[in-house]
């Protein structure tokens, strides 16, 4: 490979020393920074002003105000006020997110041109037309704030340490803002941030696979309370207290798993029969001010805010000691619906929320037969959660023999982030939707082609690794298919 000339000494305040016989033309560079422009204004013009979700207008609500809530985080609602300078509504949000994204493809794509892929830089520009992507993208939501402010920001980092370069203070100023919008966007960002961190500072010899889970592991440990500190001291946002959806999802999930609805005495009360009415491991926090079961739950009189009364951390966290079992049965159901694993046809109808029977009850969306029968289509394996994160466990077992050159200390960087990403839902994920996995799916992807020419060779020479990591795509799949076929519901 080409850009195997580079040293440990390509990273953030490196050698400054290019690599050479990698700049190609100058031709080259703009034909491929056109053909991200025109991909760029294709995606804006389809999407264009943008889509909001109920999220979304919350945090538009918040920026209009300027007051802000932390019930999402304040940082794109802060963003917000200021973009509205440019127009009302949306559509400043989606052109900031568009441009980021596209700046993230054009990046890693002139960086590989410039380690002498040309055919893998324009398969990583072409890459960002990804269908399941541009549909994500029209979403003017943090989940794709996070994911393009990161996706820039890893661009901009390969550009340089692939041409042996010193990042200029200008950038590097940008790429850290960019960094922490991301990892403020999302508040379990943080999972993910470790490795891309370690992409600015450390040597390609030193990102090897076990480093990077580790520094994913510590960041996070570490970056949860000082975000929490940086929140409040940065945008001093009204508590609304989210994580107790969190509390009182896996309390509910506890209560259904041991058939005892005094686990959740005394924040509600609920008979044995309201369990299965009140809780699916698709939905989440059904107790919550709006949710299904709300008034079954003792709440302070004339308080608006979805508070609880104290002690509901302690709640649950002995609630888990005392019933492991039956919280690990919980956390697996709901992880495999996350994953869209081993699930049915459009599980949604199964939820108390979608699918309910009770005339006194409109659900939030009717789900038709025409939307069974289609599910396959609009949710296949290219875009399962559990697909691409499987993929990036192979591929890092792949790479563990391969020189640390540029390319595939990104490739492991990318993997790395979004395992552990997407593996931090296990614990804390309360709903399912593939734009929660976002990242992962983008990261890993961008992983795939960074080292797609060692990838092809393994290929051509039949690598067993290789093919033994095809076949256990190849099962995953088969599952994931007959669960849908079958209309498997044992893990529902």
């Amino acid at each position: 490979m080409k850009d195997a000339v580079q040293t440990d000494s390509d990273f953030l305040f490196g050698s400054p020393r290019r690599a050479a016989g990698t700049q190609g033309g100058s031709l080259a560079s703009w034909g491929l920074a056109s053909l991200v422009f025109a991909l760029f204004v294709v995606n804006a013009a389809l999407h264009f002003p943008g889509v909001m979700n109920n999220d979304a207008i919350g945090q538009y609500r918040d920026a209009v105000s300027g007051r802000f809530g932390d019930w999402h985080p304040p940082i794109m609602a802060w963003t917000w006020s200021y973009l509205r300078y440019l127009g009302e509504g949306p559509a400043p949000f989606l052109l900031l997110h568009l441009a980021l994204y596209w700046t993230g493809f054009g990046l890693i794509a002139d960086g590989l041109r410039r380690a002498g892929h040309s055919k893998t830089a324009l398969a990583v520009t072409l890459a960002g037309a990804f269908p399941p992507f541009l549909y994500v993208n029209a979403q003017v939501v943090k989940d794709v704030g996070m994911a393009v402010a990161w996706l820039a920001a890893v661009g901009g980092l390969f550009w340089f340490r692939v041409q042996l370069r010193r990042v200029p203070i200008a950038w590097g100023l940008a790429i850290a803002v960019l960094v922490f919008y991301g990892a403020m966007v999302r508040t379990n960002a943080i999972f993910g941030l470790g490795p891309l961190l370690l992409l600015a500072f450390a040597p390609n010899s030193w990102l090897r696979s076990a480093r990077l889970l580790v520094a994913a592991v510590l960041v996070a440990i570490v970056a949860l309370p000082v975000s929490a500190v940086a929140n409040r001291l940065l945008f001093n946002p009204i508590p609304q207290h989210a994580v107790q959806s969190l509390f009182m999802f896996d309390l509910m999930g506890i209560a259904v798993h041991t058939g005892d609805p005094t686990v959740l005495e005394p924040r509600a009360t609920l008979a044995k029969e309201d369990l299965a009415a009140c809780y699916s491991p698709y939905w989440w926090d059904s107790m919550s001010p709006w949710g299904r079961c709300a008034a079954k739950v003792h709440r302070p009189a004339g308080v608006d805010m979805p508070t609880l009364p104290d002690g509901l951390p302690a709640q649950w966290a002995r609630s888990i000691a005392e019933h492991p079992v039956a919280y690990a049965q919980h956390r697996l159901k709901h992880f495999n619906s996350a994953l869209l694993f081993a699930v049915p046809l459009k599980h949604i109808r199964l939820t108390p929320e979608y699918g309910t029977g009770d005339p006194r009850v409109a659900p939030l969306e009717v789900v038709t037969e025409r939307d069974v029968r289609l599910d396959l289509v609009r949710k296949n394996p290219a875009v399962w959660p559990v697909t691409w994160l499987a993929w990036a466990a192979c591929l890092l077992v792949l790479l563990r023999r391969e020189a640390p050159v540029a390319n595939v200390a990104l490739a492991r960087v990318l993997a790395v982030s979004a395992l552990g990403y997407s593996g931090a839902y296990l614990l804390i994920g309360v709903a399912t939707d593939m734009r929660y996995h976002y990242w992962s799916l983008l990261a890993v992807l961008l992983a795939t082609l960074a080292v797609m020419p060692r990838l092809g060779e393994w290929l051509r020479k039949r690598d067993r690794e290789l093919i033994a990591s095809a076949a256990l795509l190849a099962v995953i799949v088969s599952i994931g298919l007959a669960a849908r076929l079958l209309d498997f519901r044992g893990l529902m």
